[in-house]
């Protein structure tokens, strides 16, 4: 059975909501020995690998792929930049979440340049991952619209909300159309 590959950085609340929609993760790999993402993957008995050397944790993802029925590499709070060689040898494969609509707000602290800019919406994009920082070819966004009572902590909930939806819906779509793609 094909599967996905999961790279994170941090807790893991999107590798949670892939995992609630029953998508088949076979590996989970990161770059944070604390991160809570791995904790979660254990206890699903999901395989996991922890490297803080990008350059051999790319090495092992590609052992992985190539040895395993991989279609996607999916970057769930992955909070590295991977190698353009590496973006090279996967391209179409790897895609990403961001907590802002692109191309506005790339990169960290989407969510909190975003609430003080003070822009009146924001939202949720998934993107391919090429070589730049949040630049890859949009694959789908959905819009959140800033209150003006909101705070950063329930603007976070919302996107985390809307974040938990959307990207387990793509990857779904991505596997069930065969959508990846050498763009």
């Amino acid at each position: 059975m094909a599967g996905i590959v999961v790279l994170l950085s941090g807790s893991g609340s999107n590798l949670a909501a892939i995992m609630e929609n029953e998508l088949p993760v076979k590996f989970v790999m990161s770059n944070n020995s604390k991160a809570y993402g791995i904790d979660r993957a254990n206890k699903k008995k999901i395989p996991s690998f922890v490297q803080s050397d990008l350059k051999i944790l790319e090495l092992h993802v590609t052992k992985l792929c190539l040895s395993n029925d991989i279609d996607l590499i999916v970057l769930a709070g992955f909070m590295k930049l991977l190698s353009p060689a590496f973006v090279a040898a996967w391209k179409g494969k790897i895609i990403n979440i961001h907590p802002s609509l692109l191309p506005s707000f790339p990169g960290a602290r989407a969510i909190e340049q975003a609430f003080e800019y003070g822009v009146k919406y924001t939202g949720v994009t998934v993107h391919y991952v090429d070589e730049g920082m949040d630049t890859g070819q949009i694959i789908a966004q959905e819009p959140i619209k800033i209150a003006k009572n909101d705070t950063i902590k329930n603007l976070y909930g919302k996107i985390h909300k809307v974040e938990h939806k959307l990207y387990p819906k793509v990857i779904k779509n991505l596997l069930k159309w065969k959508l990846i793609k050498a763009y």
